[in-house]
């Protein structure tokens, strides 16, 4: 076994204390060998960056995505003996290096646009639909998919995120509702206007995929009450069994009592086998049956005991962000509609109606006994938005609201789940500064931390047991890991800048 080198006096000096001490050299996942003890000792720059506890695995990505462009060695050529860590040389064989990708990413612009004053304008009162995404493909890596300028890009990443293959996606209509990648499918959902109130007009069209990206077919919902779709709000999808779950919203039919086309939210279910719709919510009713108007933001889950369950941004009916929860049906049955139970997170004050309540939605979630909502709001109408967590116990629908700042100015927060026992809260202050502290079930959140990072409309997912997200500014894609501990790294799309 090689012999551990000393920590000289000045690198103590420079860092405070030893450098950790590895099982060194090894070989990672992708057979490479790789000495972390030596790669902190040869790179002081690097210690320096990194907490005491770090893992080799995230030294070793380190290498992959900045070190090998900077020159830096990933072991002690001079020294190293195979066959101190080959338990069998002769029959071993080591993979080569990661191959670089010859395909470029598609270059866009996403980054906060998980906010509502997307554009720059902070005066924006409603959420945009969703034009970001990321999940796991079947090669053991992650899949892009994203809405740019009018047209749909699907790139394929390995386990290191390089692109591997790329595609784009027909657009079917003029209007762009989302995606939604499903157990068994992907999901593309388009819409068109319908001004002259024209019950046969197809309004929402959903489409069927299969994870190989061959079209296998569509459902369409017509009239509906609507004459633009995804007006001045988003688009949510979930799924149990063999039923997706589409939470949006719609400007409607003209109304007869003052000649207005108001804008509320929608909802509906479709068997995926068959593409068909099984239910629809559409009308002008009331709360009592999960009605809100105008609803600038909607969410949508489906709990452990299959309950469906919303989440909306109202102005006026009510003028809240309310969370309701279906009474009479579970997930898995044709129908949904009905009565539903809920709770109000955050009552706002002024005049019924006024699209300025001050707030904006960025994520939900469940946990073991409750939900979270992450928001953030303008408490005392100055301007200056702080981050709130909310926590709704399932068994009552009890909500708390917990400040996380204050008087700090921040843009929409984000939810990175990682289980039923919590997750990541995630948010940027109007100076760009990224912050992360976890939450646990109850709404309880630990200590707040900083990183070189950034947000954008793209939901972080749990990917080999770590968030990741990526964001774009006018580049191609950057994406960002936490890992198990707390540790987050920002690794570019093919290892570039």
């Amino acid at each position: 076994m090689k012999k551990k080198l000393l920590i000289t006096a000045l690198t103590v000096m420079l860092f405070g204390s030893a450098l950790p001490v590895y099982a060194a050299p090894q070989y990672m996942d992708d057979g490479a060998i790789f000495d972390a003890e030596w790669y902190l000792e040869q790179n002081p720059d690097v210690a320096a960056a990194f907490p005491e506890n770090v893992s080799p695995e995230t030294l070793y990505q380190h290498y992959l995505t900045c070190g090998i462009t900077e020159g830096r060695t990933p072991y002690n050529t001079t020294t190293l003996n195979l066959a101190e860590i080959l338990p069998n040389s002769s029959s071993t064989v080591i993979s080569t290096p990661l191959a670089p990708s010859n395909l470029t990413p598609v270059v866009s612009n996403n980054q906060n646009a998980q906010n509502y004053r997307w554009y720059n304008n902070y005066n924006w009162n409603w959420a945009e639909t969703v034009k970001s995404y990321l999940c796991e493909n079947s090669d053991g890596g992650v899949t892009r998919v994203e809405y740019i300028d009018g047209k749909i890009i699907v790139e394929d990443y390995d386990n290191y995120l390089y692109l591997r293959s790329s595609r784009t996606i027909p657009m079917e209509l003029s209007l762009w509702g989302g995606f939604f990648a499903g157990e068994k499918y992907n999901f593309f959902i388009f819409g068109q206007e319908n001004p002259s109130e024209n019950n046969d007009t197809e309004v929402i069209r959903v489409v069927k995929y299969s994870k190989d990206w061959n079209r296998l077919g569509q459902v369409s919902l017509r009239g509906a009450n609507t004459t633009v779709p995804f007006e001045a709000g988003s688009l949510r999808c979930a799924e149990y069994g063999d039923y997706l779950y589409i939470r949006t919203c719609h400007k409607m039919y003209a109304s007869p009592r003052d000649g207005k086309n108001h804008q509320a939210n929608l909802t509906l279910a479709v068997h995926q086998n068959n593409m068909r719709i099984t239910d629809t919510y559409y009308i002008v009713m009331n709360n009592s049956v999960g009605y809100v108007s105008h609803s600038f933001n909607q969410f949508v889950l489906i709990d452990q005991e299959r309950n469906i369950v919303t989440l909306d941004h109202g102005d006026a009916y009510p003028r809240s962000i309310v969370l309701m929860r279906y009474n009479n049906t579970k997930a898995g049955e044709d129908k949904f509609s009905g009565s539903v139970s809920s709770s109000s997170l955050l009552t706002f004050p002024g005049v019924t109606g006024d699209n300025h309540t001050g707030a904006s939605i960025g994520g939900f979630a469940e946990t073991a006994n409750g939900y979270i909502t992450a928001l953030n709001y303008d408490t005392a109408n100055t301007g200056i938005r702080d981050v709130y967590i909310s926590y709704t116990n399932k068994n009552g629908l009890n909500s708390t609201l917990t400040g996380v700042t204050a008087m700090a100015g921040t843009l929409t927060p984000m939810l990175a789940p990682t289980g039923l026992d919590g997750g990541y809260l995630m948010w940027t202050d109007i100076n760009g500064i990224f912050y992360y502290t976890r939450y646990a079930d109850g709404g309880v959140i630990s200590t707040v931390n900083t990183a070189d990072a950034a947000l954008s409309d793209c939901q972080p997912i749990c990917h080999n047991g770590e968030v990741l997200w990526y964001v774009t500014a006018n580049t191609t894609p950057v994406f960002y890991k936490l890992d198990a501990t707390g540790i987050l790294s920002k690794i570019p799309a093919n290892g570039q800048y």
